[in-house]
């Protein structure tokens, strides 16, 4: 989860490059872990990430909006 909020956190700055290269491990290990707490990271990354037109920002958005939609949205009590 850190290392999506690094991601997202760089984006936020304006470091692309170092953005995409922070989110790519960090989306690999968030598609490891079912959790609500990854999902609220992954729609951090998405806001921050949502003014970069570029491919290789297209591609992360892509990525963590499919990893985002595949968890759980709800507590199970």
């Amino acid at each position: 989860m850190d290392r999506i909020g690094l991601a997202a956190a760089l984006f936020t700055e304006g470091e692309l490059e170092q953005a995409t290269a922070a989110a790519h491990p960090a989306l690999d290990e968030a598609a490891r872990v079912d959790s609500i707490l990854v999902v609220s990271r992954l729609n951090t990354l998405l806001d921050a990430a949502r003014p970069y037109r570029t491919t290789a920002v297209d591609e992360i958005r892509t990525r963590a909006a499919e990893l985002a939609a595949a968890r759980p949205t709800t507590v199970a009590a």
